[in-house]
């Protein structure tokens, strides 16, 4: 099984840009209504368990802000240890490089004036380009589960959400890159994640209430809750 996790996918762009790579056979939202906020190291860690985690985040996590980012879970507490060989990269709970805390810097610099938003979307790029470097290396492997994380739509989004060429650019990276997966592993099962989508605040972009998720099978899941993927992909095959 192969998944890409997309942060930030929002599914009315997904629609509007007809990225069809990205749809896959069966799409639709995913629910995260349950939690207090749509924060993505809860969401990704709940995906991964199958349970709830917001409130051991929280206690774990207790400023919410850098030290929620460290926040860490073992292998053998997430699906993938109901497969054989995995690899998991860049997974937020998981596998998150540290490479990321410059991405935070730089937004905390654009606003006290030490940083461009033009430094912050060079951080992430560059960032993405690492992340899809390794991927695409280890889609040349055979694994049970494989598990690429791609944060760039999110995070680029937080400063630049409501610029629709920019955006534009970013999704149809993500959907070549699942074009590509489908090229390479034909057969195997296909799910696309996000955790949240995301709205404009003019130029800027925040996190809604619902991700998205695809499958390259035909299935009925209408929107289900984000914990409840950990039992849905043992029955897919």
């Amino acid at each position: 099984m192969i998944i890409l996790g997309y942060d930030g996918l929002e599914i009315t762009k997904v629609d509007a840009w007809n990225l069809e790579n990205i749809k896959q056979r069966a799409y639709g939202k995913t629910d995260i209504s349950m939690l207090e906020e749509p924060r993505t190291v809860v969401i990704w860690s709940s995906f991964l368990t199958g349970r709830n985690t917001e409130a051991e985040v929280k206690a774990k996590s207790p400023s919410l802000k850098e030290s929620l980012w460290t926040f860490k879970l073992q292998e053998s507490d997430t699906f993938l240890s109901d497969f054989g060989k995995t690899k998991a990269i860049d997974v937020p709970s998981l596998t998150y490089m540290d490479d990321h805390r410059l991405e935070r810097d730089a937004m905390a610099g654009i606003f006290d004036k030490t940083a461009t938003i033009e430094d912050y979307d060079r951080i992430a790029f560059e960032n993405h380009r690492k992340v899809k470097e390794e991927f695409m290396a280890a889609l040349e492997e055979d694994w049970d589960l494989l598990f690429g994380y791609f944060g760039v739509a999110d995070v680029v989004g937080h400063m630049s959400f409501g610029i629709d060429l920019k955006m534009k650019l970013i999704y149809k990276q993500l959907d070549d890159i699942a074009k590509t997966v489908v090229k390479k592993k034909p057969d195997e099962p296909i799910l696309i994640i996000s955790d949240h989508g995301m709205y404009a605040e003019g130029r800027f972009g925040d996190h809604t209430r619902y991700g998205f998720w695809s499958l390259n099978r035909q299935v009925d899941w209408n929107e289900p809750k984000i914990y409840s993927f950990r039992n849905m992909i043992k029955t897919v095959r």
